[in-house]
């Protein structure tokens, strides 16, 4: 049995009653010096009134200092209560001292003290609330001024470049410092466990390791985080704590190292961690596009002037990507047209060479485009596919040979070397057959060959009588 926390846990029971008693007297003080003494015939009621609220407030403050030995509170949030609490009985005391000494004459003096007891005490209660509920809990629903002023330990990282969040000195860290420091610094290392900086998280204290990199399951500060709020075991003992999003990240920072200069990265993220952190922190993870990961230099304007007056469309991805967007608009298309393409080919990531008279003679002098990812080749009826001048492009991501000359040995062949394509063979020599075994031999890949709309059952009319159902 332990008889310190056994009486200490009557604290929240006892600490009610002096505030009640102490704002009470107040009540009685403010109806004496107004004039209304008919209720108040004497001093004395005051005087006792607020003595017998010191006496509780005696045993409240007792209880309360045996609770503070089960560590189970911050050491900072801890003391701030604790010592408000003293000053304010010491200054009630000196209230009921200066009530029985002082001269009547002193009554607004008295009345003024009195009121500056009655706002310790209600600093103490509100230092109090934050030990038990945390910092933001009263303001947690208030005006957002207010909120802003609290300390929630989320940063705010809607304005900064997603690229170029660290994530332990963006959220590991200011996490760590408002969920945790209050108990785990130099001064009061409970567990043995320090969390001043980045190389203490690696030192092991009294239970485990507190970061163990590669592995959340075997780092004390995963495992306490991520337990349910009521275990008794689970960290912080008070206070909102983690959420579920920073123990997600938590988890996915010591998976991949717990490096102090660890950066987000999509190719690693679970589509889960994306939404979370998009939604939590405002930062967009999603996997982008190849074109969107990458920067060339503008092109030659006097080179896409000749391309323009030669037949082609040609536009940027956006005022700050340079890659291209280019499609041969006139019907008939030459070795001359591709010359002239070849001259832009670092550039071209989307290209439309549709209904143009392209042959697989003409697309094999054609210039490899090292960022090609969509090529549109649809309604060249004597291509058969052009298959060796696509496989030279790592990044392509759709083809649509619509209404081509493609066969089944030539898009087999590509989709060998690229297994998560996206082809469209609407009415080529592929047959329907021959696309179901495609698609089995290339689970990755998306074959398209034609549209298809669900069924929709009649809609019944509501004045239908039952008789004609």
């Amino acid at each position: 049995m332990d008889w310190n926390l056994f009486i200490g846990r009557f604290h929240p029971v006892m600490v009610h009653l002096p505030i009640g008693i102490f704002i009470l007297g107040y009540g009685f003080e403010i109806l004496f010096q107004s004039g209304y003494r008919n209720p108040i015939n004497s001093r004395k009621i005051i005087i006792a009134t607020y003595s017998f609220g010191l006496l509780s407030g005696i045993i409240a403050a007792v209880t309360g200092w045996q609770l503070s030995l089960s560590d189970a509170y911050g050491m900072a949030p801890l003391n701030d209560h604790k010592y408000l609490g003293i000053a304010t009985l010491v200054l009630m005391l000196a209230v009921i001292i200066y009530q029985i000494k002082a001269p009547e004459v002193k009554g607004r003096l008295k009345l003024g003290l009195s009121t500056v007891a009655i706002v310790l005490t209600a600093l103490t209660g509100h230092f109090g609330g934050n030990l038990t509920h945390g910092a933001s809990y009263l303001v947690e629903y208030g005006p957002e001024f207010l909120k802003g002023e609290a300390d929630t330990g989320t940063p705010v990282l809607t304005t900064m470049n997603p690229d170029s969040v660290q994530i332990y000195g963006t959220i590991i860290r200011p996490l760590l410092d408002h969920n945790c420091m209050a108990c785990h610094h130099s001064g009061s290392d409970k567990g043995g466990l320090i969390l001043e900086d980045y190389p203490s998280l690696f030192k092991t204290s009294d239970h485990n390791q507190p970061i163990a990199p590669g592995d959340p399951f075997a780092s004390e500060i995963f495992t306490r985080v991520s337990l349910p709020a009521n275990h008794e075991k689970a960290m912080p003992p008070r206070g909102a704590g983690f959420g579920y999003t920073d123990i997600q990240i938590l988890k996915y920072w010591i998976e991949n190292g717990a490096d102090s200069l660890t950066v987000f990265n999509s190719d690693t993220m679970t589509p889960e961690l994306i939404a979370l952190i998009n939604r939590d922190y405002g930062l967009d993870y999603s996997p982008k596009p190849y074109y969107d990961r990458i920067r060339v230099d503008r092109p030659d304007d006097d080179l896409l002037a000749e391309l323009r007056r030669s037949g082609y469309r040609v536009h940027f991805l956006s005022e700050t990507n340079f890659l291209l967007d280019v499609a041969f608009m006139n019907d008939s298309i030459s070795t001359e047209h591709l010359k002239l393409l070849g001259k832009i080919s670092d550039h071209v990531t989307i290209l439309k060479l549709v209904n143009c008279h392209l042959t697989d003679d003409l697309i094999q002098d054609m210039a490899p485009m090292t960022h090609l990812t969509r090529m549109d080749i649809s309604k060249n009826k004597r291509l058969s596919g052009g298959v060796a001048f696509l496989a030279k492009h790592d990044h392509l991501e759709s083809v649509n040979f619509n209404e081509t000359a493609l066969s089944k040995d030539a898009l087999e062949h590509l989709l060998t070397g690229f297994e998560d394509l996206r082809v469209y063979v609407r009415h080529t020599n592929i047959t329907r057959e021959e696309r179901a075994d495609l698609s089995q031999a290339f689970p990755g890949a998306e074959i398209i060959s034609e549209f298809t709309f669900e069924t929709v059952a009649p809609a019944k009319s509501v004045f239908r009588s039952e008789s004609e159902n």
